[in-house]
């Protein structure tokens, strides 16, 4: 009971959470197509939301911003957080705030006065390139030349550091050098079965020590972090397109079921929350009795069915909430999927938007469902 209620509170908070997101975003900007632009020069005064092929943002903007698109370049200035995913991603820009980026090739050549979250397979920490927390993320492979405040804590197959590290580093590495520039003002610890390289004049202030990986597992040790970025493709892909073959198949389902869970969301993240804690616990019981077994088995590729649906359903209702006159099913899908998908690759607060989505969009169709089964009987009872 006691992990009920605590079950119970934590979504209960999310289903705020994503209440209050949604409440935010009336007082934001949009802009959508194959070329975004913020020109050098414009201020936008609210967050900024931005999906296309190439996203360049020039000019000002006071917020956050979230972005995603093959090439995004941010060489103004962001007086918030970002969080981005592309292809190619590079900020040169200053960003008064934190970053968290997603891409195949990362390139931070400007300012961060916040942390920088980073997944990618190549990341370059420009000579120009200033960030004045901690470093953290999941690469393939890292080249810093720039600077880091304070701590760099990294999963990579190969890292090369030929800038300043303020604190300590922190590594699963396979090959770690660091340059004749590398400056280090702690300790490095990294877990690796090769030897750091120091080149002469690279200086590290504290203690250079390496744990060395169990033989068994020397070889699949890095490979959650050498497929990270092919598993953010692959996932960002399949589940984008999942989601557009519904806006495509069933326009008028998701227009149905996501304008009910805008007029009660409170209703939608309830009835998610009790379904998340109830269904499988029915399932279950089924499943271990002789007699129910084959009612389990169709009940639990049902919920399954469910839990695959309720990420796209959620996207397309944010995808509403962003693009309030947007009529296109399959524009809407597209921009609040997009943003779903990218929040999902930020570290924690993913987790936590997967919650609530998984929750909400769970919501929106099991009401969905009673509300039509509660429509059949009176059309079953006009045809006899």
């Amino acid at each position: 009971m006691k992990h009920i209620k605590l079950i119970t509170l934590s979504l209960s908070l999310l289903a705020v959470s994503l209440l209050v997101f949604s409440g935010v975003t009336s007082a934001q900007s949009v802009k959508t197509g194959e070329t975004v632009t913020v020109a050098a020069g414009e201020k936008i005064d609210s967050l900024l939301f931005a999906s296309g092929t190439n996203i360049d943002i020039a000019g000002t903007v006071n917020g956050d911003v979230f972005c995603a698109g093959q090439t995004v370049m941010i060489s103004g200035t962001v007086n918030g957080d970002v969080f981005c995913a592309g292809q190619t991603v590079n900020v040169s820009g200053k960003i008064n705030g934190s970053v968290r980026l997603a891409g195949q090739t990362v390139t931070v050549g400007g300012t961060v006065d916040g942390s920088a979250a980073i997944t990618s397979q190549t990341l370059l920490l420009e000579r120009t390139g200033f960030i004045r927390s901690d470093l953290i993320g999941a690469v393939q492979s890292a080249t810093l030349n720039g600077s880091v405040s304070r701590d760099v804590a990294i999963g990579v197959s190969n890292m090369a550091i030929n800038g300043q590290v303020g604190r300590n580093v922190k590594s699963e590495v396979e090959t770690l050098t660091v340059g004749p520039a590398g400056r280090i003002g702690g300790d490095i610890a990294y877990i690796s079965n090769t030897g750091a390289i120091v080149s002469p004049g690279g200086q590290i202030a504290g203690t250079l020590t390496r744990t060395p990986q169990p033989q068994e597992s020397g070889s699949r040790s890095n490979a959650p972090f050498a497929l990270t970025f092919s598993t953010f493709i692959y996932s960002f892909v399949t589940l984008l397109i999942m989601a557009l073959a519904l806006a495509v198949l069933i326009p008028g389902i998701l227009h149905e079921v996501s304008s009910k869970a805008l007029s009660w969301p409170g209703r939608s993240a309830l009835t998610g929350l009790l379904g998340i804690i109830v269904v499988p616990i029915i399932i279950l019981i089924l499943l271990f009795s002789i007699i129910g077994l084959p009612l389990g088995i169709l009940a639990l590729l049902v919920w399954l069915v469910i839990v695959m649906l309720s990420g796209p359903f959620a996207g397309y209702t944010l995808g509403r909430l962003i693009l309030k006159t947007e009529k296109n099913p399959i524009f809407i899908m597209f921009s609040g999927a997009s943003l779903l998908l990218v929040i999902y690759f930020i570290p924690i607060l993913g987790v936590l938007v997967m919650l609530a989505a998984y929750m909400f969009g769970t919501g929106m169709i099991l009401n969905a469902a009673m509300h039509r089964m509660r429509r059949e009987p009176k059309s079953v009872q006009k045809v006899f």
